[in-house]
């Protein structure tokens, strides 16, 4: 069974900007994005380390156990090592952020004054998707919108697999999908913004193909 130190020199191997407390070889920070640190406190080990995030502030985030297989399982008797823990919640951290859907700042803006130069008839169309980031508006051929629907010829569409996303505008000002919107093409596309009036940040949702809500960051 391995010791602290020999917990130890398996991080640093691994994780080179690993930052360790003063006098401290069991209790480690790992620099996350957005001035985020992962914290492990294995002190006890083989008992269950203390695993928390830091935030640039100062604060303390504990929910983590519940997520992390290795710690929900843990038995003392049998403990994984530490960097797999470390490994298992990174990993975690990163499918996380790949289910985020992400969309420049500058195509959003425009989307923006298309709907309002389009009010009250509604738009529609498909976004271009590039390294997972929605880059481009498309319209779709043979589009035709009307103040409360939109419709486009599939058959003229063709095959691209670079369009990934929709997005549509709600008049109405709800921004929340109709049974017509979840049946047709949403359940072709991964990701599907709907921008309501008076077209801003504030009227703006994005729903995967099942019309369930889901995070959208934007990147300049």
């Amino acid at each position: 069974m391995n010791n602290v130190e020999e917990e130890y020199k398996k991080i640093i191997e691994f994780y080179p900007n690993a930052i360790f407390k003063k006098d401290s070889i069991s209790q480690v920070q790992i620099p996350l994005k957005n001035n985020v640190s992962l914290k492990v406190d294995y002190k006890n080990y083989p008992k269950k380390p203390i695993v928390s995030f830091i935030s640039k502030d100062g604060r303390n985030y504990r929910k983590v156990d519940k997520f992390i297989p290795l710690l929900n399982r843990w038995e003392k008797n049998h403990p994984p090592f530490i960097i797999d823990v470390i490994n298992e919640i990174l990993t975690f951290i990163n499918n996380l952020e790949s289910n985020v859907i992400k969309i420049k700042k500058e195509l959003l803006f425009g989307l923006f004054s298309l709907c309002r130069n389009q009010h009250p008839r509604e738009i529609l169309g498909f976004l271009r998707t590039q390294n997972d980031i929605a880059v481009e508006f498309i319209l779709p051929p043979g589009a035709i919108t009307s103040n409360t629907s939109g419709f486009f010829s599939r058959s003229r569409l063709g095959y691209d697999s670079t369009l990934e996303g929709s997005v549509h505008s709600h008049p109405s000002g709800n921004p929340n999908p109709s049974l017509v919107d979840i049946n047709n093409v949403f359940k072709t596309k991964k990701f599907n913004f709907i921008i309501a009036y008076p077209y801003n940040l504030s009227r703006i949702k994005c729903f995967n193909s099942k019309g369930r809500e889901i995070e959208f960051t934007i990147i300049d």
